[in-house]
């Protein structure tokens, strides 16, 4: 597990960032497969950076109408 100096992970499991924002599971895998959402696939596994997360949601909050 990835930690910053704060103990604050730095990558979030799909099934982690769906919790965070409140969507189902597969819809989490749904966004993993947009181009414009920070996922990155280590051999079978999807990891979600964090804070390219937290920018992904601002830009997402400033688009929506």
């Amino acid at each position: 597990m990835t930690e910053n100096c704060n103990n604050e992970k730095l990558t979030l499991k799909p099934a982690e960032a769906a919790i965070l924002l409140n969507v189902s599971l597969p819809k989490m895998y749904e966004l993993c497969k947009r181009v414009d959402f920070p996922s990155i696939r280590i051999g079978r596994a999807i990891v979600i950076p964090r804070k390219p997360l937290d920018e992904w949601l601002q830009k997402q909050a400033c688009t929506e109408v």
